[in-house]
């Protein structure tokens, strides 16, 4: 069989699902996108959409995320205008400056563009910060998405070159035979194919059980809080010590806050608020739009499960949190192993048979 043209199924349209769509569709394969929404209607749509590089991550991880940036601007040089990214850095700080002098330490070592910022610089760059840190850590590379938005548009890239959609069509398990996988049994049928690809988030395991290891993978919720904001307040994406927010374009501002089971969705989006009136001049005529919870798919080492199900001929495995900074790297790497057969050493300590182990 010519392997580019594998009849290859992806179960869910969220950020990592149509970015591997879209590569397989250019290399020839024949995909079918299955989702039971829309593109980006799940947790991608709910996700703050900070394309950034977290210091502190056990390898492989640090090693995905040191990519991700890099990735992301090719993935927008390959389809152009229509993918818009706001690069406009990013200030990371604490209550102490050791911290900021830390995270620099650790990612120039890595090689990865971070430099100090002092306070006559901070507050050229974000006037309206009330109160200055002494320094902050300045991430110039980094930016922020609409990752719901985007993964429309990456989407409807992939179906012009050549996947199928079947969007609202929920998939309800998986077929096989002879110790392999055959396709997809949804609402609307069965979809026939030579590989599938489970990136449908919390519910892969679900999806998954039965046929091989049980995957660990459990919900994390975050919340994504959209504000009205007559005026662009800031102008790079703001991690302090009070809040996490960056600007969402025209009218908006958004901010990311944890989110525990007893939690009250409107209250945090109160409290919110109220931070950024202390942290921002200008914020007055602030308000609050909307209040998401988003539910992560957590492994539960915290590092992304991604490969072939040992068991099963054929069934592809891709779990992950922080799916929108990864999608990109791990894409194009899922693109090689299946449709190449060349396994990616990068994503060997990652596979789903060490939930077995």
């Amino acid at each position: 069989m010519n392997r580019n043209r594998r009849r290859i199924a992806i179960v869910g349209a969220g950020i990592v699902g149509v970015t591997l769509a879209w590569h397989l569709a250019r290399r020839g394969a024949a995909v079918t996108l299955i989702d039971g929404g829309q593109p980006g209607s799940g947790c991608t749509g709910r996700a703050f959409g900070w394309l950034n590089v977290a210091h502190g991550q056990p390898e492989p991880l640090r090693a995905l995320r040191h990519l991700a940036t890099h990735e992301w601007r090719r993935l927008q040089r390959e389809l152009g205008e229509r993918l818009e990214i706001d690069w406009c850095g990013a200030l990371t700080w604490t209550s102490d400056p050791a911290d900021a002098e830390r995270l620099v330490r650790d990612h120039a070592a890595a090689g990865y563009d971070v430099r100090l910022m002092e306070r006559d610089e901070l507050a050229a760059r974000e006037p309206n910060l009330i109160a200055l840190p002494e320094v902050a850590a300045f991430s110039p590379l980094e930016g922020g998405i609409d990752a719901g938005a985007m993964t429309a548009v990456i989407a409807q890239a992939a179906c012009q070159a050549g996947a199928t959609a079947r969007f609202d069509c929920a998939a309800e398990g998986l077929k096989t035979a002879g110790g392999r996988v055959t396709g997809v049994r949804t609402a609307q049928g069965t979809v026939a194919a030579d590989a599938v690809v489970l990136a449908a988030g919390t519910a892969t395991p679900a999806l998954a059980m039965g046929l091989g290891p049980v995957l660990p993978v459990e919900a994390s919720p975050a919340l994504l809080l959209r504000f009205h904001a007559p005026r662009r307040l800031i102008h790079t994406i703001l991690n302090g010590p009070a809040v996490e927010m960056r600007d969402g374009g025209p009218g908006e501002l958004r901010a990311a806050e944890d989110f525990g089971p007893s939690a009250d969705a409107d209250a945090i989006a109160r409290e919110t608020l109220a931070a950024i009136g202390r942290t921002l001049r200008g914020a007055e005529d602030v308000t609050v739009a909307s209040a998401q919870v988003g539910q992560r798919p957590m492994p539960a080492d915290g590092l992304p499960i991604i490969g072939f199900m040992p068991q099963v001929e054929g069934l592809y495995i891709a779990a992950m949190q922080a799916a929108v900074i990864l999608a990109p790297t791990v894409a194009r790497m899922m693109t090689a192993e299946l449709l190449d057969d060349i396994p990616v050493a990068m994503l060997e300590e990652l596979r789903p048979g060490r939930a077995a182990a």
